[in-house]
């Protein structure tokens, strides 16, 4: 594989089209279906759906949302051919969110749309046509029909699950994309009857306050364990100096909970300062519980780092 194996004209169209390419765009710069498939046996090219491809290389080194986004890009410009009016397709669920740069969580091969307006669902080939969403509920984002954002993230729990739903609705709100009236708003749409409660759940559970995905994972967690949790508290001293902002305060305690997403630190001055922070914080009289990506996997792990905090604390400030 490599740029030396590349036809000029599938690298210029590469080039106005980084995206994607579908098959009409080749045609229409002459390039044959014989030289496709050499591009694609070269491993210039990769072929996401019969019509539709991308360069290998730029699809090899993005990361899973990223792919995602690169797959329902390419996929948007062939979604024209699923039919006219009534059958208008717009991208929708994870595709949505990610085409308008919203955070996801977990890894989905599929694109997604939704008719707009009426019309059947179909699956096929990577590509999954849902329910129809009312015309109301489809935007633009350069120039594609898409589900708006409020939508799209209750479409996302339906689909993959109420802690993917979480992490999609606390980026829009985060962003401004969406607001907690349009989720709760968008809950009753008929589109969404196939799991109600989990988009219920996201709509009632959504907060804009949560600073990233590991955040909105933690407080996940966090609701399933049964912990009630502040989030984002400030930390004063006793001048009223801000010593600290917390991702999460166990509720009526003096235990905190801070999501550490960094899976190492490369500056010391940073590791110096998080620490310097922390035995500021336990000097002050809180304990402080810091959880990693790997302890999101372990819902005991984490529910025994609370419990022994909290007794911590309990023998600090005893009742």
């Amino acid at each position: 594989m490599g740029e030396d194996r590349m036809d000029e004209r599938v690298r210029r169209l590469l080039e106005a089209h980084p995206d994607g390419l579908t098959t009409a765009d080749l045609h229409r710069a002459g390039v044959s279906d014989t030289v496709i498939r050499s591009q694609v046996a070269a491993g210039v090219l990769l072929r996401l759906r019969r019509e539709v491809l991308v360069d290998r290389q730029v699809w090899e080194a993005s990361p899973p949302w990223e792919r995602h986004r690169l797959r329902a890009l390419a996929v948007a410009g062939s979604l024209t051919s699923l039919g006219t009016d009534p059958g208008r397709v717009a991208l929708s669920h994870r595709s949505a969110l990610v085409v308008q740069g919203l955070d996801v969580h977990g890894r989905d091969d599929e694109v997604h749309a939704s008719r707009v307006g009426c019309g059947r669902g179909h699956r096929s080939g990577g590509l999954w046509v849902h329910a129809p969403v009312p015309a109301e509920q489809v935007t633009e984002e350069d120039g594609m029909p898409v589900v708006r954002p409020a939508l799209a993230c209750l479409q996302e729990a339906v689909v993959h699950g109420a802690e993917c739903g979480l992490v999609a609705a606390d980026s829009a709100l985060r962003v401004g994309a969406a607001t907690r009236d349009e989720l709760s708003s968008a809950v009753d749409l008929s589109c969404l009857r196939r799991d109600r409660p989990a988009a219920r759940l996201v709509a009632d559970l959504a907060d804009g306050s949560r600073e990233s995905a590991g955040e909105s994972r933690t407080a996940w967690l966090l609701h399933l364990l049964d912990i009630a949790v502040e989030c984002q508290v400030e930390i004063h001293d006793p001048a009223g100096w801000l010593v600290a902002r917390s991702d999460f305060r166990v509720r009526g305690t003096n235990v905190l909970i801070e999501f550490d997403g960094r899976v190492k630190y490369d500056d010391r001055d940073v590791l110096v300062a998080e620490k310097l922070r922390e035995d500021r914080l336990r000097e002050l009289g809180y304990e402080v519980v810091r959880l990693t990506w790997a302890d999101l996997a372990k819902p005991g792990l984490v529910r025994a780092k609370i419990r022994e905090a909290l007794q911590r604390a309990s023998l600090r400030h005893p009742a």
